[in-house]
């Protein structure tokens, strides 16, 4: 059963990835945009999906490392006039550190207790940011110019759109592609016995404090990287990307998506961001609440998520 799935999720991967390649040539300014948004957004709910979908860990604060990661490769860039890269890796070893700190803290709370606390935590970012007004620019934001991407011998502009779709493609590929693999590891996959029974997966010897904590920092990470990259696509932020709500988001897009699918934290935010422009265009009154009947509706009759729905038929196929 194992060798059948991955039979046909590789081609899919590879047919999907080789698709993302190609259609941008083919799309309007505007839609080439909306599917940078698609990309980035799908990559922050890849870092729910690690904590919830792989760990069983609700956190409703990776708005936090949502923010964290777009600040912390804004401010070298404006005030250090440091390249895309070099904030990169500032942004990747501040939220490293941070989720590691956080992920330790937090990992010994339980059921609820967990979650008010993540709750909580993000509104204390959310405050934090909006009372530091000189440094975050709070609700109005700051704007700044993203420097070219410096390849040694010659640099591309990140004004061009086609420059900055490919740059956030090829990132989250080599994001996603990580985690992926790191889900194949014995380590892996000890988290996600952590999620199925934590108190066998104790029995079996592992430390379920120290596996949490690994996932926690890398949910961070990859939350972070996406806040990052949204920021590099803006060339703004505001204390607004602190706020809860974009955790509720990222909850929407992974549950719509599927649970513990991966590729589902990309499906999820294809689809309702998609429908979100559409309907929105259509009717700008209306489209909130269509588009909460549309997530009821995925609910009932897709409660497996869209992909993961579609595996269970694949399963149910095979045997």
């Amino acid at each position: 059963m194992e060798s059948n799935k991955k039979g046909y999720k590789l081609p899919l991967l590879l047919g999907v990835f080789s698709l993302l390649i190609i259609v941008p040539n083919f799309l309007s300014p505007f839609y080439k945009q909306l599917l940078i948004e698609i990309l980035v957004f799908g990559l922050f709910s890849l870092g729910f999906d690690i904590i919830f979908g792989f760990t069983g860990l609700l956190n409703f604060g990776t708005s936090v490392f949502f923010g964290l990661g777009g600040y912390s490769v804004l401010l070298p860039i404006l005030h250090w006039n440091m390249g895309v890269w070099a904030a990169l890796l500032i942004m990747i070893i501040v939220c490293s550190l941070f989720s590691l700190v956080y992920g330790f803290l937090i990992s010994r709370f339980k059921s609820h207790y967990f979650v008010a606390f993540t709750i909580v935590v993000s509104m204390i970012f959310f405050y934090i940011a909006m009372a530091n007004r000189p440094i975050t620019g709070a609700d109005e934001g700051l704007t700044f110019k993203v420097p070219p991407l410096n390849f040694g011998f010659f640099s591309l502009s990140f004004n061009n759109t086609m420059v900055k779709y490919y740059f956030v493609l090829a990132i989250c590929s080599i994001v996603f592609f990580l985690v992926w693999k790191f889900f194949r590891t014995p380590y892996g996959k000890a988290i996600i016995a952590v999620r199925e029974n934590e108190d066998r997966a104790k029995m079996l010897g592992y430390s379920t404090t120290n596996l949490k904590v690994v996932s926690f920092t890398l949910s961070g990470v990859v939350s972070g990287v996406a806040g990052a990259l949204y920021v590099l696509h803006l060339g703004f932020s505001s204390a607004h990307s602190f706020f809860w709500l974009w955790t509720a988001r990222s909850v929407w897009w992974t549950i719509t998506g599927g649970v513990g699918t991966l590729i589902g934290a990309f499906v999820g935010p294809g689809v309702l961001v998609f429908f979100e422009d559409l309907i929105s265009t259509w009717n700008p009154d209306l489209y909130l609440i269509i588009m909460g009947v549309i997530m009821i509706l995925v609910i009932i009759l897709a409660p497996q998520g869209i992909v993961g729905s579609i595996q269970t038929l694949f399963t149910k196929r095979g045997r």
